[in-house]
Protein backbone atom coordinates (compact mmCIF):
# COMPACT_ATOMS: atom_id res chain seq x y z
CA UNK A 1 0.00 0.00 0.00
CA UNK A 2 0.88 3.18 -0.91
CA UNK A 3 2.31 6.07 1.99
CA UNK A 4 0.61 9.45 1.59
CA UNK A 5 1.45 12.02 3.78
CA UNK A 6 -0.55 15.02 4.39
CA UNK A 7 1.40 18.49 3.82
CA UNK A 8 -0.05 21.39 5.36
CA UNK A 9 0.61 25.03 4.86
CA UNK A 10 2.21 27.06 6.91
CA UNK A 11 -0.32 29.21 7.22
CA UNK A 12 -4.17 28.55 6.46
CA UNK A 13 -5.92 30.34 4.08
CA UNK A 14 -9.47 31.59 5.55
CA UNK A 15 -12.69 31.13 4.13
CA UNK A 16 -13.59 34.38 2.59
CA UNK A 17 -16.74 35.59 4.18
CA UNK A 18 -19.84 37.56 2.31
CA UNK A 19 -19.82 40.89 3.79
CA UNK A 20 -23.75 41.35 4.49
CA UNK A 21 -25.43 45.16 5.28
CA UNK A 22 -28.85 45.60 6.53
CA UNK A 23 -31.08 48.37 5.45
CA UNK A 24 -34.22 49.14 7.57
CA UNK A 25 -36.66 52.26 7.68
CA UNK A 26 -39.79 52.96 9.55
CA UNK A 27 -41.52 55.79 8.21
CA UNK A 28 -43.87 56.48 11.14
CA UNK A 29 -42.70 56.35 15.27
CA UNK A 30 -45.22 53.51 14.89
CA UNK A 31 -45.35 51.79 18.44
CA UNK A 32 -45.69 48.42 16.02
CA UNK A 33 -42.70 45.92 17.23
CA UNK A 34 -42.34 43.79 14.23
CA UNK A 35 -42.19 46.75 12.25
CA UNK A 36 -40.57 48.99 14.98
CA UNK A 37 -36.79 51.28 14.28
CA UNK A 38 -35.19 48.87 17.25
CA UNK A 39 -37.12 45.94 16.56
CA UNK A 40 -35.40 45.78 12.87
CA UNK A 41 -31.92 46.39 13.83
CA UNK A 42 -32.38 43.55 16.66
CA UNK A 43 -33.40 41.11 14.43
CA UNK A 44 -31.04 41.77 11.73
CA UNK A 45 -28.30 41.76 13.73
CA UNK A 46 -28.92 38.37 15.26
CA UNK A 47 -29.85 36.94 11.65
CA UNK A 48 -26.42 37.87 10.01
CA UNK A 49 -24.42 36.77 13.39
CA UNK A 50 -26.10 33.16 13.15
CA UNK A 51 -24.17 32.72 9.54
CA UNK A 52 -20.87 31.49 10.01
CA UNK A 53 -20.09 32.55 6.47
CA UNK A 54 -21.32 36.13 6.94
CA UNK A 55 -20.08 39.04 8.54
CA UNK A 56 -21.85 41.81 9.72
CA UNK A 57 -20.33 45.38 7.93
CA UNK A 58 -23.54 47.68 9.40
CA UNK A 59 -26.98 47.91 9.85
CA UNK A 60 -28.20 51.00 8.07
CA UNK A 61 -31.34 51.82 9.61
CA UNK A 62 -33.41 55.76 8.61
CA UNK A 63 -35.91 56.50 11.11
CA UNK A 64 -39.24 58.90 10.56
CA UNK A 65 -38.24 59.29 6.68
CA UNK A 66 -40.17 58.50 3.94
CA UNK A 67 -39.54 56.56 1.53
CA UNK A 68 -40.58 58.10 -1.77
CA UNK A 69 -37.27 59.90 -2.54
CA UNK A 70 -33.85 57.99 -1.83
CA UNK A 71 -31.73 60.56 -1.96
CA UNK A 72 -33.79 62.02 1.77
CA UNK A 73 -32.46 59.18 3.40
CA UNK A 74 -29.13 59.90 4.68
CA UNK A 75 -28.51 56.16 6.08
CA UNK A 76 -29.52 54.93 2.21
CA UNK A 77 -26.83 56.82 0.89
CA UNK A 78 -24.70 55.85 3.11
CA UNK A 79 -25.04 52.32 2.36
CA UNK A 80 -24.56 53.00 -1.43
CA UNK A 81 -21.71 54.76 -1.31
CA UNK A 82 -20.22 51.84 1.03
CA UNK A 83 -21.17 49.39 -1.84
CA UNK A 84 -19.31 51.66 -4.37
CA UNK A 85 -15.78 51.11 -2.01
CA UNK A 86 -16.65 47.55 -2.36
CA UNK A 87 -17.24 47.43 1.34
CA UNK A 88 -20.58 45.56 0.97
CA UNK A 89 -21.47 42.32 -0.72
CA UNK A 90 -24.82 41.45 0.13
CA UNK A 91 -27.64 43.57 1.59
CA UNK A 92 -31.02 42.08 2.85
CA UNK A 93 -33.93 44.22 3.54
CA UNK A 94 -37.32 43.43 5.07
CA UNK A 95 -39.60 44.13 1.36
CA UNK A 96 -39.11 46.17 -1.57
CA UNK A 97 -41.45 49.10 0.34
CA UNK A 98 -38.84 49.09 3.00
CA UNK A 99 -35.99 49.79 0.24
CA UNK A 100 -38.27 52.27 -1.81
CA UNK A 101 -41.69 53.36 -2.74
CA UNK A 102 -40.69 54.75 -5.76
CA UNK A 103 -40.41 51.56 -8.69
CA UNK A 104 -37.99 53.80 -10.99
CA UNK A 105 -35.66 54.96 -7.83
CA UNK A 106 -36.06 50.79 -6.82
CA UNK A 107 -34.90 49.56 -10.21
CA UNK A 108 -32.15 52.16 -10.57
CA UNK A 109 -30.76 51.23 -7.62
CA UNK A 110 -31.03 47.62 -7.94
CA UNK A 111 -29.40 47.43 -11.18
CA UNK A 112 -26.92 50.06 -10.45
CA UNK A 113 -26.06 47.77 -7.55
CA UNK A 114 -26.06 44.57 -9.37
CA UNK A 115 -23.67 45.85 -11.81
CA UNK A 116 -21.22 46.23 -9.11
CA UNK A 117 -22.20 42.35 -8.17
CA UNK A 118 -23.86 43.05 -5.24
CA UNK A 119 -27.08 41.43 -4.32
CA UNK A 120 -30.16 42.66 -2.52
CA UNK A 121 -32.08 40.43 -0.65
CA UNK A 122 -35.87 41.06 0.15
CA UNK A 123 -37.66 38.62 2.66
CA UNK A 124 -41.22 39.49 2.62
CA UNK A 125 -41.30 38.83 -1.27
CA UNK A 126 -38.38 36.10 -1.46
CA UNK A 127 -36.25 37.99 -4.21
CA UNK A 128 -32.81 38.16 -4.68
CA UNK A 129 -31.75 40.44 -7.56
CA UNK A 130 -28.60 38.10 -8.25
CA UNK A 131 -31.00 35.49 -9.72
CA UNK A 132 -31.93 35.73 -13.25
CA UNK A 133 -35.55 35.27 -13.03
CA UNK A 134 -36.74 37.75 -10.33
CA UNK A 135 -35.94 41.39 -12.11
CA UNK A 136 -39.14 40.67 -13.34
CA UNK A 137 -40.88 40.04 -9.60
CA UNK A 138 -39.12 42.72 -8.56
CA UNK A 139 -40.37 45.01 -11.12
CA UNK A 140 -44.07 44.12 -10.51
CA UNK A 141 -43.67 44.28 -6.74
CA UNK A 142 -42.21 47.83 -6.90
CA UNK A 143 -45.09 49.05 -8.83
CA UNK A 144 -47.31 47.91 -6.03
CA UNK A 145 -45.50 49.69 -3.45
CA UNK A 146 -45.81 52.73 -5.43
CA UNK A 147 -49.19 52.80 -6.07
CA UNK A 148 -49.60 51.49 -2.00
CA UNK A 149 -47.83 54.98 -0.89
CA UNK A 150 -49.67 56.79 -3.98
CA UNK A 151 -52.96 55.68 -2.08
CA UNK A 152 -51.51 56.55 0.78
CA UNK A 153 -50.65 60.16 -0.07
CA UNK A 154 -54.47 60.81 -1.93
CA UNK A 155 -56.15 59.58 1.08
CA UNK A 156 -53.97 62.08 3.13
CA UNK A 157 -54.84 64.95 0.68
CA UNK A 158 -58.24 63.58 0.90
CA UNK A 159 -57.94 64.63 4.18
CA UNK A 160 -56.46 67.72 4.22
CA UNK A 161 -58.95 69.09 1.68
CA UNK A 162 -62.00 68.23 4.15
CA UNK A 163 -60.44 69.82 7.04
CA UNK A 164 -59.83 73.13 4.39
CA UNK A 165 -63.46 72.69 3.63
CA UNK A 166 -64.54 72.83 6.85
CA UNK A 167 -62.40 75.42 7.81
CA UNK A 168 -60.25 73.54 10.52
CA UNK A 169 -56.67 73.17 8.41
CA UNK A 170 -53.73 74.77 10.17
CA UNK A 171 -50.68 74.73 8.14
CA UNK A 172 -47.41 73.58 9.88
CA UNK A 173 -45.16 77.04 8.54
CA UNK A 174 -46.73 79.83 10.93
CA UNK A 175 -46.24 83.07 9.38
CA UNK A 176 -43.97 86.31 11.08
CA UNK A 177 -46.07 87.58 14.02
CA UNK A 178 -47.41 84.01 14.63
CA UNK A 179 -46.77 80.88 16.73
CA UNK A 180 -48.14 77.27 16.58
CA UNK A 181 -49.55 76.33 19.64
CA UNK A 182 -51.72 73.15 20.13
CA UNK A 183 -52.27 73.15 16.13
CA UNK A 184 -53.53 76.73 16.09
CA UNK A 185 -52.38 80.02 15.05
CA UNK A 186 -51.62 82.42 18.27
CA UNK A 187 -50.38 85.99 18.34
CA UNK A 188 -46.83 86.19 19.44
CA UNK A 189 -46.96 89.96 20.47
CA UNK A 190 -43.21 90.80 19.82
CA UNK A 191 -43.41 90.59 16.31
CA UNK A 192 -46.72 91.37 16.06
CA UNK A 193 -45.69 94.87 16.98
CA UNK A 194 -43.33 95.22 14.11
CA UNK A 195 -46.54 93.65 11.63
CA UNK A 196 -48.72 96.60 12.68
CA UNK A 197 -45.71 98.96 12.31
CA UNK A 198 -44.99 97.20 8.65
CA UNK A 199 -48.65 98.46 7.79
CA UNK A 200 -48.46 101.85 8.92
CA UNK A 201 -45.05 102.76 7.39
CA UNK A 202 -46.31 101.43 3.92
CA UNK A 203 -49.58 103.40 4.01
CA UNK A 204 -47.38 106.77 5.41
CA UNK A 205 -45.71 105.88 2.04
CA UNK A 206 -42.34 103.85 2.67
CA UNK A 207 -41.44 101.17 -0.53
CA UNK A 208 -41.15 97.53 0.67
CA UNK A 209 -37.54 98.26 0.13
CA UNK A 210 -37.41 101.17 2.57
CA UNK A 211 -39.18 99.22 5.13
CA UNK A 212 -36.93 96.50 4.94
CA UNK A 213 -33.65 98.47 5.67
CA UNK A 214 -35.89 100.57 8.39
CA UNK A 215 -36.15 96.79 10.03
CA UNK A 216 -32.02 96.13 8.83
CA UNK A 217 -30.98 99.20 10.63
CA UNK A 218 -32.41 99.16 13.76
CA UNK A 219 -31.96 95.21 14.04
CA UNK A 220 -34.83 93.84 14.03
CA UNK A 221 -34.42 89.75 13.60
CA UNK A 222 -36.53 87.82 10.64
CA UNK A 223 -38.61 84.85 11.42
CA UNK A 224 -35.59 82.56 10.71
CA UNK A 225 -32.92 85.20 12.64
CA UNK A 226 -31.14 86.78 10.01
CA UNK A 227 -30.44 90.38 10.73
CA UNK A 228 -30.97 91.53 6.90
CA UNK A 229 -34.67 91.94 5.83
CA UNK A 230 -35.15 91.93 2.21
CA UNK A 231 -38.28 93.66 0.31
CA UNK A 232 -40.18 90.08 -0.96
CA UNK A 233 -40.25 89.18 3.02
CA UNK A 234 -42.16 92.66 3.45
CA UNK A 235 -44.13 92.18 0.49
CA UNK A 236 -45.42 88.57 1.81
CA UNK A 237 -46.48 90.18 4.95
CA UNK A 238 -48.12 92.98 3.21
CA UNK A 239 -50.22 90.52 1.02
CA UNK A 240 -50.70 87.86 3.75
CA UNK A 241 -54.46 87.51 4.79
CA UNK A 242 -53.96 85.90 7.74
CA UNK A 243 -52.77 88.69 9.47
CA UNK A 244 -56.52 89.65 9.72
CA UNK A 245 -57.84 86.31 11.04
CA UNK A 246 -58.69 84.95 7.84
CA UNK A 247 -56.89 81.72 5.26
CA UNK A 248 -56.31 81.04 2.28
CA UNK A 249 -56.45 77.53 1.60
CA UNK A 250 -54.59 75.39 -1.41
CA UNK A 251 -51.95 77.52 -2.81
CA UNK A 252 -50.26 75.16 -3.67
CA UNK A 253 -50.93 72.07 -4.88
CA UNK A 254 -48.97 68.60 -5.57
CA UNK A 255 -49.12 66.14 -8.21
CA UNK A 256 -50.98 62.69 -8.02
CA UNK A 257 -48.09 61.06 -9.31
CA UNK A 258 -44.44 60.05 -7.67
CA UNK A 259 -42.73 61.95 -7.20
CA UNK A 260 -45.33 64.44 -6.30
CA UNK A 261 -43.68 67.58 -7.42
CA UNK A 262 -45.28 70.75 -5.74
CA UNK A 263 -46.85 73.87 -8.27
CA UNK A 264 -48.50 76.94 -7.25
CA UNK A 265 -51.97 76.93 -7.81
CA UNK A 266 -53.27 78.86 -10.86
CA UNK A 267 -56.84 77.55 -11.02
CA UNK A 268 -56.00 73.51 -11.48
CA UNK A 269 -57.91 73.13 -8.09
CA UNK A 270 -60.06 74.30 -5.81
CA UNK A 271 -58.80 77.27 -3.26
CA UNK A 272 -60.69 78.01 -0.09
CA UNK A 273 -61.42 80.91 1.76
CA UNK A 274 -62.11 80.54 5.46
CA UNK A 275 -62.83 83.61 8.06
CA UNK A 276 -62.07 83.89 11.12
CA UNK A 277 -59.61 80.90 11.76
CA UNK A 278 -57.52 82.55 14.46
CA UNK A 279 -57.18 85.84 16.33
CA UNK A 280 -56.06 88.40 13.85
CA UNK A 281 -52.67 91.16 14.22
CA UNK A 282 -54.24 93.88 11.64
CA UNK A 283 -56.92 95.78 11.69
CA UNK A 284 -59.29 94.79 7.92
CA UNK A 285 -59.54 98.24 7.30
CA UNK A 286 -55.67 98.59 7.63
CA UNK A 287 -55.06 95.76 5.62
CA UNK A 288 -57.56 96.59 2.24
CA UNK A 289 -56.17 99.91 2.30
CA UNK A 290 -53.05 98.64 2.06
CA UNK A 291 -54.21 96.23 -1.06
CA UNK A 292 -55.36 99.06 -2.51
CA UNK A 293 -51.69 101.41 -2.61
CA UNK A 294 -50.20 97.54 -3.08
CA UNK A 295 -52.43 97.64 -6.76
CA UNK A 296 -51.89 101.16 -7.49
CA UNK A 297 -48.18 100.63 -7.05
CA UNK A 298 -47.62 97.73 -9.30
CA UNK A 299 -49.60 99.45 -11.99
CA UNK A 300 -47.58 102.43 -11.55
CA UNK A 301 -44.57 100.08 -11.76
CA UNK A 302 -45.86 98.40 -14.92
CA UNK A 303 -45.96 101.79 -16.89
CA UNK A 304 -42.45 102.73 -15.48
CA UNK A 305 -41.00 99.58 -16.59
CA UNK A 306 -42.44 100.10 -20.14
CA UNK A 307 -39.21 101.09 -21.91
CA UNK A 308 -36.72 98.66 -23.83
CA UNK A 309 -34.50 98.00 -20.87
CA UNK A 310 -36.35 94.38 -19.52
CA UNK A 311 -35.33 92.31 -16.58
CA UNK A 312 -33.89 89.66 -18.96
CA UNK A 313 -32.07 91.93 -21.48
CA UNK A 314 -28.98 90.68 -21.64
CA UNK A 315 -29.28 88.36 -19.47
CA UNK A 316 -29.80 85.02 -21.84
CA UNK A 317 -27.32 83.46 -23.79
CA UNK A 318 -27.71 81.00 -26.71
CA UNK A 319 -25.72 77.11 -25.56
CA UNK A 320 -25.32 76.85 -29.18
CA UNK A 321 -24.02 80.31 -30.73
CA UNK A 322 -23.37 81.96 -27.88
CA UNK A 323 -25.37 85.06 -29.16
CA UNK A 324 -27.09 86.84 -26.62
CA UNK A 325 -30.91 86.57 -26.52
CA UNK A 326 -33.20 89.36 -27.89
CA UNK A 327 -36.78 90.27 -27.19
CA UNK A 328 -39.18 90.36 -29.90
CA UNK A 329 -43.25 90.56 -29.92
CA UNK A 330 -44.82 87.76 -32.41
CA UNK A 331 -48.42 87.79 -32.59
CA UNK A 332 -49.15 89.79 -29.44
CA UNK A 333 -47.11 87.35 -27.26
CA UNK A 334 -43.51 88.69 -25.69
CA UNK A 335 -40.61 86.17 -26.87
CA UNK A 336 -36.95 85.79 -27.00
CA UNK A 337 -35.07 84.29 -29.65
CA UNK A 338 -30.87 84.17 -30.32
CA UNK A 339 -30.06 87.09 -32.24
CA UNK A 340 -27.89 84.91 -34.50
CA UNK A 341 -31.30 82.81 -35.61
CA UNK A 342 -33.51 86.04 -35.68
CA UNK A 343 -30.89 87.14 -38.26
CA UNK A 344 -30.53 84.02 -39.98
CA UNK A 345 -32.72 80.95 -38.85
CA UNK A 346 -30.66 78.71 -40.78
CA UNK A 347 -27.49 79.77 -38.64
CA UNK A 348 -28.13 78.84 -35.38
CA UNK A 349 -30.83 75.92 -34.38
CA UNK A 350 -31.99 77.54 -31.67
CA UNK A 351 -36.12 78.45 -30.56
CA UNK A 352 -38.28 81.25 -29.77
CA UNK A 353 -40.08 80.94 -26.27
CA UNK A 354 -41.95 82.96 -24.62
CA UNK A 355 -40.91 85.44 -21.80
CA UNK A 356 -43.39 83.71 -19.59
CA UNK A 357 -42.09 80.20 -20.23
CA UNK A 358 -38.52 81.57 -19.09
CA UNK A 359 -40.31 83.46 -16.24
CA UNK A 360 -42.11 80.27 -15.14
CA UNK A 361 -38.65 77.96 -15.29
CA UNK A 362 -37.17 80.14 -13.20
CA UNK A 363 -40.14 80.14 -10.35
CA UNK A 364 -39.70 76.58 -10.58
CA UNK A 365 -36.06 76.32 -9.98
CA UNK A 366 -36.50 78.84 -7.21
CA UNK A 367 -39.47 76.86 -5.53
CA UNK A 368 -37.27 73.96 -5.88
CA UNK A 369 -34.17 75.47 -4.13
CA UNK A 370 -36.54 76.68 -1.29
CA UNK A 371 -39.61 74.24 -0.92
CA UNK A 372 -38.21 71.05 -1.88
CA UNK A 373 -37.90 67.94 0.69
CA UNK A 374 -33.99 68.14 0.23
CA UNK A 375 -31.86 71.10 1.68
CA UNK A 376 -30.17 71.22 -1.89
CA UNK A 377 -28.31 74.38 -1.10
CA UNK A 378 -27.33 73.48 2.69
CA UNK A 379 -25.86 70.26 1.40
CA UNK A 380 -23.69 71.95 -1.54
CA UNK A 381 -22.54 74.28 1.30
CA UNK A 382 -21.37 71.09 3.80
CA UNK A 383 -19.34 69.52 0.47
CA UNK A 384 -17.87 73.41 0.40
CA UNK A 385 -17.06 73.58 3.69
CA UNK A 386 -15.61 69.98 3.81
CA UNK A 387 -13.59 70.68 0.50
CA UNK A 388 -12.14 73.72 1.81
CA UNK A 389 -11.63 71.99 5.00
CA UNK A 390 -9.28 69.15 3.10
CA UNK A 391 -7.66 71.91 1.38
CA UNK A 392 -6.69 73.22 4.70
CA UNK A 393 -5.26 70.53 5.99
CA UNK A 394 -3.58 69.73 3.19
CA UNK A 395 -2.11 72.78 2.45
CA UNK A 396 1.99 72.32 3.22
CA UNK A 397 2.60 76.21 3.33
CA UNK A 398 -0.21 77.06 5.73
CA UNK A 399 0.63 74.25 7.68
CA UNK A 400 4.31 75.52 8.14
CA UNK A 401 2.79 79.00 9.49
CA UNK A 402 0.60 77.91 11.06
CA UNK A 403 3.88 76.15 13.32
CA UNK A 404 5.70 79.32 13.03
CA UNK A 405 2.80 80.83 15.03
CA UNK A 406 3.06 78.01 18.26
CA UNK A 407 6.54 78.20 17.97
CA UNK A 408 6.31 82.30 18.96
CA UNK A 409 3.47 82.07 21.35
CA UNK A 410 5.79 79.05 22.97
CA UNK A 411 8.00 82.07 23.35
CA UNK A 412 5.55 84.95 24.65
CA UNK A 413 4.41 82.11 27.32
CA UNK A 414 8.30 81.77 28.08
CA UNK A 415 8.71 85.23 27.99
CA UNK A 416 5.56 85.89 30.60
CA UNK A 417 7.04 83.62 32.92
CA UNK A 418 10.51 84.98 33.00
CA UNK A 419 8.83 88.54 33.68
CA UNK A 420 6.66 87.06 36.59
CA UNK A 421 9.64 85.74 38.51
CA UNK A 422 11.27 88.71 38.05
CA UNK A 423 14.54 87.49 35.15
CA UNK A 424 13.24 90.30 33.17
CA UNK A 425 12.46 93.96 33.02
CA UNK A 426 8.63 94.89 32.04
CA UNK A 427 10.19 97.58 29.29
CA UNK A 428 12.01 95.04 27.86
CA UNK A 429 9.66 92.25 28.59
CA UNK A 430 7.15 94.81 26.66
CA UNK A 431 9.24 95.30 23.59
CA UNK A 432 9.50 92.12 22.95
CA UNK A 433 6.18 90.58 23.47
CA UNK A 434 5.33 93.66 20.95
CA UNK A 435 7.83 92.31 18.41
CA UNK A 436 6.77 89.03 18.45
CA UNK A 437 2.74 89.46 18.33
CA UNK A 438 3.65 91.87 15.28
CA UNK A 439 4.98 89.01 14.19
CA UNK A 440 2.11 86.38 14.94
CA UNK A 441 -0.31 89.15 13.25
CA UNK A 442 1.94 89.45 10.16
CA UNK A 443 1.96 85.49 9.66
CA UNK A 444 -1.97 85.14 10.59
CA UNK A 445 -2.98 87.46 7.76
CA UNK A 446 -0.60 85.60 5.49
CA UNK A 447 -2.15 82.40 6.27
CA UNK A 448 -4.94 83.83 5.68
CA UNK A 449 -4.23 85.07 2.24
CA UNK A 450 -3.38 81.46 1.69
CA UNK A 451 -6.44 80.04 2.57
CA UNK A 452 -8.65 82.85 0.67
CA UNK A 453 -9.42 80.16 -1.83
CA UNK A 454 -12.23 80.72 -5.13
CA UNK A 455 -13.76 77.43 -2.92
CA UNK A 456 -14.17 80.19 0.05
CA UNK A 457 -15.35 83.12 -2.07
CA UNK A 458 -17.83 80.47 -3.42
CA UNK A 459 -19.00 78.98 -0.06
CA UNK A 460 -19.92 82.45 0.75
CA UNK A 461 -21.55 83.48 -2.16
CA UNK A 462 -23.81 80.22 -1.50
CA UNK A 463 -24.30 80.77 2.14
CA UNK A 464 -25.86 84.76 0.54
CA UNK A 465 -27.75 82.91 -1.75
CA UNK A 466 -29.69 80.37 1.05
CA UNK A 467 -29.87 83.03 2.85
CA UNK A 468 -31.81 85.07 0.53
CA UNK A 469 -34.00 81.86 -0.77
CA UNK A 470 -34.92 80.80 2.42
CA UNK A 471 -36.62 83.93 3.27
CA UNK A 472 -39.32 83.42 0.84
CA UNK A 473 -42.56 82.45 2.66
CA UNK A 474 -44.30 80.46 0.00
CA UNK A 475 -43.68 79.01 -3.27
CA UNK A 476 -43.40 82.16 -5.52
CA UNK A 477 -46.15 82.08 -8.58
CA UNK A 478 -45.10 85.39 -9.87
CA UNK A 479 -41.69 86.65 -11.55
CA UNK A 480 -40.28 88.74 -8.67
CA UNK A 481 -37.62 90.89 -10.68
CA UNK A 482 -35.76 92.32 -7.19
CA UNK A 483 -34.86 88.86 -6.60
CA UNK A 484 -33.75 87.99 -10.03
CA UNK A 485 -31.33 90.45 -9.79
CA UNK A 486 -30.35 89.56 -6.59
CA UNK A 487 -29.37 86.14 -6.94
CA UNK A 488 -29.05 85.24 -10.98
CA UNK A 489 -25.76 85.87 -12.71
CA UNK A 490 -27.21 84.60 -15.96
CA UNK A 491 -28.93 82.31 -18.21
CA UNK A 492 -28.37 79.62 -21.25
CA UNK A 493 -30.56 78.30 -23.37
CA UNK A 494 -30.26 75.41 -25.66
CA UNK A 495 -31.75 73.65 -28.38
CA UNK A 496 -33.08 70.77 -26.55
CA UNK A 497 -35.58 73.65 -24.76
CA UNK A 498 -33.06 73.14 -21.33
CA UNK A 499 -32.75 76.52 -19.36
CA UNK A 500 -29.56 76.85 -17.31
CA UNK A 501 -29.60 79.73 -14.55
CA UNK A 502 -26.21 80.42 -12.83
CA UNK A 503 -26.71 82.00 -9.10
CA UNK A 504 -24.91 83.27 -6.68
CA UNK A 505 -21.64 81.47 -6.27
CA UNK A 506 -21.77 79.85 -9.39
CA UNK A 507 -24.48 77.56 -8.91
CA UNK A 508 -26.19 76.04 -12.01
CA UNK A 509 -29.61 74.48 -12.24
CA UNK A 510 -31.46 73.18 -15.36
CA UNK A 511 -34.95 73.47 -15.98
CA UNK A 512 -37.05 71.82 -18.92
CA UNK A 513 -39.44 75.18 -20.84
Amino acid sequence: MREVKLISPLTKQAMQKTRVAAYCRVSTNSADQQNSYARQIQVYTNLIQRKPNWEMVEIFADEGLSGMKAENRTEFQRMIRFCELGKIDLIITKSISRFARNAKEALEYVRKLKLLGIGIQFEKEGIYTLSLGDEMLLNTFSAIAQEESKSISQNQRFAIVKRMQSGDYIASNAPYGFRLSDKKLVVYEPEAVIVNEIFQMYLNGCSTTEIANILTEREVPTKSGNEKWHDKQILYILSNERYIGDCLFQKTYRETTVPFKEHVNRGELDQYYASGTHAPIVEKDVFHRVQKLLEKRRETFAKITTQNIYPLTSRIRCSECGSSYRRKIRGGIIKWVCNTHKNDKNACDSNYYSEMQIYDGIIAIINKLRFNDTDILGQIINRLENTVSVYKRNNAQAKQMSQSIAELNAKLLMLEQLRSKGYLAAEIYQAQANEIKNEISAIRNARQEEFSTKLQSMTKEVRELRSIIYEIEEPLDTFDEKLFFEIVQGIEINKQNEMTVTFLGGLKFTENI
